[in-house]
């Protein structure tokens, strides 16, 4: 089966309106803005993105840019993934927490999406792998220490991995989503053989240690979406902790309430597209992902993607396995409803 989808995006130079759009469309990934108002004019950019599952691939060029992940975006979008970025020409400058970082050409500089992050960036052409954080952290000793780190040109590994990053952008209209999967994993552990070795120390069983961090907190969201009895209480009893300490731990994601919501009604959008899921009524998996009432659960799946589960459903079959309609200002809408309808899946980005 190929790619689940595949969105082409362009803005052209002297067009403000197709410039605000684009801004718009990326608005859950990063707010983005020209460097000045003369930049905002001729701004230009494009890119083809290959949404598979749970991970997406992307080429994209672009007129220099600022673009900026804050604390607030990161609670409104949910976005919970690992992003590879690759420059092919230009680079960026990092501010990371207060900590800057030069990304040169030919560098793979790595993003966690729940940290803020900021990016100065000249013109450039860049390829982007975003991977589920519960496909790449199983492989990393240290997964809070991977957010920008930098694997130089120069690294004999960093040949290796950024072949197979170009590999899987130019195989990825053949590929099928098991295919994408694999060479997933691939990546994840290549990103560990230099991310894990570079930690700050701690190995594998010290860290077996139960810590409670936000990191956990998601991992159990995760692995009972489809429990009844997954809650705030839930999450207290399994990490240990108190209401408020829970209430400190989902605060940068608008709550522990609104963030399971989030992972849920995700997880039914992936499912409403699945060909394996495909005999299954749309109350039935809203009802697996703790939906008791169908027409609540249409209502806030409308809101949030811009149409009905049985609209999403219909129009990906009928087409092919592609959104119907994308042209004009409907291309920057499906790609912000497609970062926001997937922490990770369906995405992409610059």
């Amino acid at each position: 089966m190929p790619a689940k989808f595949r969105l082409d995006v362009s803005v052209t130079p002297d067009n403000t309106r197709e410039f605000e759009l684009w801004r718009s469309g990326i608005s859950p990934l990063y707010l983005v803005d020209a460097c000045d108002a003369r930049a905002r004019t001729s701004f230009g950019a494009e890119m083809t993105s290959y949404q598979f599952a749970d991970i997406a691939v992307a080429l994209g060029t672009s007129s220099a840019a600022t673009y900026k992940r804050t604390t607030k975006t990161i609670a409104q979008s949910g976005i919970d993934t690992i992003c590879l970025l690759l420059y092919a020409d230009g680079g960026c400058d990092l501010d990371l927490e207060g900590r800057s970082v030069e990304v040169r050409p030919g560098d793979v500089c790595l993003l966690d999406m729940t940290r803020a992050n900021a990016l100065r960036a000249p013109g450039f052409k860049s390829l982007t792998v975003m991977l589920p954080r519960t496909l790449i952290t199983p492989f990393l000793a240290d997964p809070d220490g991977l957010h920008g780190q930098v694997l130089p040109k120069s690294a004999p590994l960093n040949t290796v991995l950024a072949s197979h990053l170009w590999t899987l952008l130019a195989q990825a209209p053949a590929l099928s989503v098991p295919d994408v999967r694999a060479a997933g994993r691939a990546i994840a552990a290549m990103v560990a053989a230099f991310a894990g070795a570079s930690a700050d120390g701690r190995n594998s069983i010290a860290r077996a240690a139960v810590v409670v961090s936000l990191q956990a907190a998601r991992r159990i969201v995760e692995t009972n979406l489809q429990n009844p009895a997954l809650g705030p209480e839930f999450l207290c009893q399994q990490l240990g902790v108190s209401r408020a300490k829970l209430y400190r731990l989902f605060e940068p994601l608008g709550g522990a309430s609104h963030f399971i919501q989030q992972r849920r009604m995700r997880q039914a959008y992936h499912d409403i597209i699945d060909p394996a899921c495909r005999h299954e009524r749309v109350g039935e998996i809203a009802a697996r992902y703790g939906f008791s009432s169908i027409s609540v659960f249409s209502r806030a799946f409308r809101q949030a993607y811009g149409a009905s589960p049985s609209e999403l459903r219909d129009g990906f079959w009928r087409t092919g396995n592609a959104e119907p309609g994308l042209c004009g200002d409907s291309v920057f809408e499906t790609m912000n409803r497609w970062l926001l309808g997937t922490e990770t899946v369906r995405r992409s980005v610059l």
